[in-house]
């Protein structure tokens, strides 16, 4: 009997074995070789992003700089007008120096706080008093051509006048508060001397 048992546990035995050695193991997976990081090229189009929804909103990294102080572009157009109406003949130079006149007079607190105020004092512009010939000029700055010579020079004024009162021009004057053409003699220039000549103006930092 246990002759029969050992020979029935041999047979068993071969059988087990042929069959586990029948079968065929998986393959390790073989690590795949690194793949090269995709190239950018400058001319790519990129699909839009799908939008966040709105309890996820994308917040800036930096802030936008706050805004810097507007002038007064009331103050800054009225300047544009006086220093084109007194020396547009004088090109960007001449009309500088007028408009820094008038920032200088704002500033010295003695000829109005605003540059309208300097500007429209009496007696102060030769171009705003009746009967001056830049005084209708003036009056009809709206019907000037904007390819006009005259055009031209008030852009040009406009744009001077804006830096001036952004504090971006440097003043040609000198620091001076008055200014007559040298084709005059005015009694409150007589014995003072200029401190500056631009153009066919002579620029003084007193009057008497």
């Amino acid at each position: 009997m246990k002759h029969w048992i050992s020979l029935a546990l041999a047979a068993a035995l071969l059988i087990y074995g042929a069959t586990a050695s029948g079968e065929t193991a998986e393959p390790l997976a073989q690590p795949r070789p690194p793949q090269p990081a995709p190239q950018l090229v400058w001319n790519a189009v990129t699909p839009p992003a799908a939008p966040l929804p709105p309890q996820q909103a994308a917040v800036p990294a930096v802030e936008a700089a706050p805004p810097s102080a507007e002038i007064d572009v009331v103050d800054a157009h009225w300047m544009a007008l006086t220093m084109w109406g007194e020396a547009r003949r004088e090109g960007e130079t001449g009309m500088r120096a007028v408009g820094h006149v008038i920032d200088n007079r704002r500033k010295s607190g003695r000829h109005g706080v605003y540059a309208t105020d300097t500007v429209s004092a009496a007696y102060q512009f030769s171009c705003w008093n009746e009967g001056d010939p830049n005084r209708r000029a003036l009056d009809n700055i709206d019907r000037l051509s904007p390819d006009s010579v005259d055009g031209r020079a008030f852009r040009a004024a406009k744009r001077i006048a804006a830096e001036i009162l952004e504090g971006r021009s440097a003043d040609p004057t000198g620091g001076a508060l008055f200014y007559h053409t040298n084709a005059v003699a005015p009694r409150w220039s007589a014995g003072i001397p200029p401190v500056r000549r631009i153009g066919s103006h002579l620029f003084f930092l007193t009057a008497r």
